[in-house]
C-alpha cells in the first residue's frame, strides 16, 4: 500500500508542472483529488501518526490563515459598507476558494511527514523531484517561447512561457528549489567519498557524483534561460543563504567559522555590487528593457498601501483583492489584475496587521526552532536540512515579487520540502504519537472532501465557459448561465452579459436586440449590487444602456 502511495506521490511531482502548472482549475481539482486519495489510504493503514515539535508553528500559520478566512466568509461586505472592526470579506467567493488551497496545501505537507520519515524515504521523494524537474527542463528547452502550450491548447497568446509554464517567472522558482535540492544531495553524499572510494562501490559513486552534479547545474542553467530577474535573485538568495548555514553548522572552532562567515557575506556583497552595476544588461537580457512592468507593479503596491490605510485591522478578506484593487489603482490596467505579484502583500492586504502579525510569530517561531535543530543534527543530515531551508528562504524571497504560493506547480515542491523538514528523521527525540479514533478520521476526511467542493464547482463553471465559446449564440448563452450557477464570480458574469450584449448587437429582429442588451444590463446591474466598481460589468453595463437609449 505504501509503495501505492509513494507512486501517486511521483505521479503527481510529474503531473503538476505538466498540467500546466495546474493552473487550470481542472488540474487542481486532480491535483486535490489525489492529495485527498493519498491522505484518505494513510488515515485507513496508519493507526498511530507522529507529529514534531517543529509542525507547531507550521500548524499554527495553517490554522490562522485557515481559521481567519471562514471567519471572514462569514461577514461578507462590499466596498460600499461602512468599515466595520471586525473580519469581513469582500469577496467570499474568492475567500472560500482560497481556504480549500491552503487546506490542500496542509494535506500536502501532512502526507509528506508520514509517507516519508526515514532518510532513505526523505531521499527518494527528492529523487522523484529531481526527475520531474529534468523532465520539465528537457521539455522548457524543447518547447521554449510557449510550444508546450500551443502545441496542446492551440493557444499563442502566453508569450512568455517556458516549456510545460504559462509564466517563466514561475518555471524559474520551479527549477531553482530543485536545484538547491540536487546540491543539497550532492554534497551530503560528498561526505562519504573518502569511505567510498575504497570500496567496491567507486564507479557507482562517481556516477551518482556526477549525476547529481550535472543536474544541480543543469538546472541553475535553466534558472538563467527563463530569463526571470525574480528566479535568478532568488537562485542568488538561495545558494547563499545554503553557505551561511553550511558555515554556521560545521563544527569548526570559533576563529574557522567566522573566517567562513566573513569570505561568505564578501562574495555575497561583491555579487550584489556586480548586480547593481549591471542592471541594464540583465533587464536587456530578460527582455525587460521598457520597465513597464515594475512600473505597474510598484503602482499596485502603492494601491495595497491606501487599500491598507482604509481595513487595517482585520484586511479586506483572504482572496478578495482581485475585486478591490481595480477601484485604487492610479491608472487603469487593461489586464484582469488576479494576483499583487507579492504573496507577504497580498496575504497582508486580505488578512490585515492583526493577521499577518499573527502569521510573522508562527514563522519567527518556525525559524528559530528550525536553526537549532539545524545545529543539532549530525553532519550528513545537516548538509541535507539546510539544503532544504535555503530552498524555502529561496522562495520566500521570490514571492516578494511574485505569487509562486498561488500556483500548484511551485507551492507542491515547496510545501513537499516543507513537509520533509518536519520528518522524524530530522526530528529523532522531538517527536509527538497521535492516535485518532474512527471517527476523528472521518472527520478529517470529510473536511478534505468539502474543501474540494469550491474548486470543482469552479471547474465546472470553467468546463462550461470553455466548451461554450464556439457554439451558437442561443447555446453559447446557455453553457455560459449553467457554468455561472456553479461558480458565480464577477470574472464569468462579465463574459456572460458581455455574451448577451454582443448577441444582441448582431441580432437583426429589433425585439431580439432589445431583450438580449436588457439581459445583459439586468446581469451587471445584479452583480454590481454585490460588486460595485467592478469595471468590467460597469463597462457592459454601460455600453448596454447606450445601445438600448
Amino acid at each position: 500500500m505504501l509503495l501505492l502511495l509513494k507512486f501517486l506521490v511521483a505521479l503527481l511531482l510529474v503531473f503538476t508542472p505538466f498540467s500546466f502548472a495546474a493552473t487550470e482549475p481542472w488540474a487542481f481539482s486532480i491535483l486535490q483529488g489525489i492529495v485527498i486519495i493519498i491522505l484518505g489510504c494513510l488515515l485507513i493503514v496508519h493507526r498511530t501518526f507522529v507529529y514534531s515539535s517543529l509542525s507547531k508553528p507550521i500548524f499554527w500559520i495553517f490554522v490562522v490563515v485557515i481559521g481567519l478566512a471562514l471567519i471572514q466568509s462569514c461577514f461578507p461586505r462590499t466596498l460600499l459598507d461602512s468599515i466595520p472592526f471586525y473580519p469581513i470579506t469582500l469577496m467570499r467567493l474568492y475567500t472560500l476558494e482560497h481556504v480549500s488551497t491552503f487546506v490542500t496545501y496542509l494535506g500536502i505537507v501532512l502526507l509528506t511527514t508520514q509517507l516519508f520519515q526515514s532518510q532513505t524515504e526523505v531521499k527518494q521523494l527528492l529523487w522523484m523531484m529531481l526527475v520531474s524537474a529534468v523532465l520539465v527542463a528537457l521539455c522548457s528547452f524543447t518547447f521554449p517561447n510557449g510550444g508546450y502550450v500551443a502545441k496542446l491548447t492551440g493557444v499563442t497568446r502566453f508569450r512568455g512561457a517556458i516549456g510545460p509554464f504559462v509564466n517563466r517567472n514561475h518555471a524559474g522558482m520551479f527549477f531553482v528549489l530543485n536545484s538547491l535540492v540536487a546540491w543539497g544531495l550532492f554534497f551530503t553524499h560528498q561526505l562519504k567519498y573518502s569511505l567510498m572510494l575504497t570500496r567496491e562501490q567507486k564507479n557507482a559513486f562517481l556516477i551518482q557524483q556526477g549525476t547529481l552534479a550535472a543536474i544541480a547545474i543543469g538546472l541553475m542553467g535553466a534558472v538563467i534561460f527563463t530569463r526571470s530577474r525574480g528566479a535568478m535573485m532568488s537562485l542568488l538568495v538561495g545558494l547563499f543563504a545554503y553557505s551561511f548555514l553550511c558555515v554556521w553548522c560545521i563544527p569548526y572552532k570559533l576563529k574557522k567559522r567566522l573566517k567562513g562567515f566573513f569570505y561568505t557575506f564578501v562574495l555575497l556583497i561583491l555579487s550584489v555590487g556586480w548586480i547593481y552595476t549591471h542592471v541594464d544588461e540583465i533587464n536587456e537580457f530578460s527582455h525587460r528593457t521598457s520597465g513597464m512592468s515594475t512600473e505597474i507593479r510598484t503602482m499596485m503596491y502603492r494601491s495595497s498601501g491606501r487599500i491598507l490605510k482604509q481595513y487595517p485591522v482585520w484586511g479586506i478578506g483572504i482572496g478578495a483583492m482581485p475585486v478591490v484593487i481595480p477601484s485604487y489603482t492610479e491608472w487603469k490596467v487593461h489586464s484582469y489584475i488576479e494576483r499583487l505579484h507579492n504573496d507577504w502583500l497580498e496575504m497582508t492586504l486580505g488578512m490585515g496587521y492583526v493577521g499577518a502579525g499573527l502569521v510573522l510569530l508562527g514563522l519567527l517561531w518556525f525559524w528559530c526552532k528550525a536553526l537549532r535543530r539545524l545545529k543539532r543534527l549530525n553532519i550528513r543530515k545537516q548538509f541535507l536540512y539546510a539544503s532544504l531551508l535555503s530552498a524555502l528562504v529561496a522562495m520566500s524571497a521570490g514571492s516578494v515579487v511574485d505569487f509562486h504560493f498561488f500556483i500548484p506547480g511551485c507551492a507542491l515542491v515547496f510545501f513537499c520540502i516543507l513537509g520533509l523538514v518536519l520528518t522524524p528523521t530530522f526530528n529523532k527525540h522531538h517527536l509527538h504519537p497521535i492516535s485518532m479514533t474512527v471517527v476523528g478520521r472521518i472527520l478529517l476526511l470529510a473536511v478534505l472532501v468539502s474543501a474540494a467542493w469550491v474548486p470543482l464547482q469552479k471547474t465546472r463553471c470553467w468546463r462550461a465557459f470553455f466548451m461554450g465559446k464556439g457554439l451558437r449564440t442561443e447555446t453559447k448563452i446557455e453553457s455560459f448561465e449553467r457554468g455561472l450557477r456553479y461558480y458565480p464570480s464577477p470574472r464569468y458574469a462579465a463574459r456572460l452579459a458581455f455574451a448577451y450584449y454582443k448577441a444582441g448587437i448582431h441580432a437583426k429582429d429589433p425585439l431580439y436586440k432589445a431583450y438580449y442588451l436588457e439581459v445583459a444590463q439586468q446581469i451587471a446591474q445584479h452583480f454590481l449590487e454585490q460588486y460595485p466598481k467592478d469595471k468590467e460589468l460597469s463597462r457592459v453595463y454601460v455600453q448596454a444602456q447606450r445601445r438600448l437609449n
